[in-house]
């Protein structure tokens, strides 16, 4: 029996309204319509913790004429991710987040590669690796000269997990020697899992002095025809200050 012959036994009375056809495809078509849309937007997610250069690589893929989201740029799109990482949020409206996006970095995005990996194929993925000591030592001068951290306390608990990394028991307010072995022990944990979940022919582990060849090479595109590799490290003005962070994050959880 071919489709044509079988079509009629899945029509209404009149013959003109494919019922249980549309009742069998609804949840499968809402599913594939969903990874179709994704696998034709996201081309890249970074992997690298926060400060480790991932402003630098947004900028540098800009410039590649990819579309970028970078977490610090737009404080609301963090909170789906954040709820389906640490709260009772869905994967379908985390992974919504990155629509329209060629590319995606930093806190939380970050944490969420092996659904990235399993839900896009055509995915790939980029690492940046800081010095750990460096790292954390950037990151504690960072927050505690920045500071205005007076709205952490008034976010919801699944979104405190969502910043500075305290989801891997960092803190950077007030550091100790337990808190920082803590934070530099899931650090490592973090750049070795990457290295081993995700395919060496969809990951690379990105080093700065290579510039625009490994990048472009990468992600298949041409060389761009500019003077040096972006660096950009906006996180002392103001519109990535704490303060201002926190009234970004605090309008977008009352929206």
């Amino acid at each position: 029996m071919d489709r044509v012959s079988l079509w009629p036994k899945l029509t209404g009375s009149n013959g003109t309204e494919p019922l249980l056809a549309m009742r069998l495809c609804r949840p499968f078509c809402l599913l594939v319509s969903l990874l179709v849309t994704l696998s034709k937007g996201l081309k890249l997610l970074e992997v690298g913790a926060p400060r480790t250069g991932t402003q630098s690589i947004h900028a540098a893929l800009e410039i590649l004429g990819l579309k970028s989201l970078h977490s610090g740029h737009n404080q609301s799109l963090r909170i789906p991710v954040c709820k389906y990482l640490f709260g009772n949020g869905s994967l379908a409206d985390a992974l919504s987040v990155l629509d329209g996006y060629d590319a995606a970095m930093d806190e939380p995005f970050m944490l969420i590669y092996e659904e990235v990996m399993a839900q896009i194929p055509e995915a790939k993925f980029l690492l940046t690796i800081s010095n750990p000591e460096s790292w954390y030592s950037n990151y504690v001068d960072l927050v505690q000269t920045d500071g205005g951290g007076w709205w952490f306390d008034l976010i919801p608990s699944y979104l405190q997990k969502c910043f500075d990394m305290a989801s891997w028991n960092c803190s950077f307010t007030q550091p100790s020697e337990d808190t920082k072995k803590q934070c530099l022990e899931n650090y490592a944990a973090h750049n070795a899992r990457v290295q081993q979940i995700i395919p060496p022919d969809r990951l690379l582990v990105f080093n700065f002095s290579d510039g625009w060849s490994s990048l472009s090479h990468f992600l298949q595109l041409q060389i761009p025809n500019v003077d040096e590799f972006p660096y950009v490290d906006e996180a002392s003005e103001k519109i990535h200050s704490r303060a201002a962070l926190g009234e970004a994050i605090l309008q977008a959880v009352s929206a």
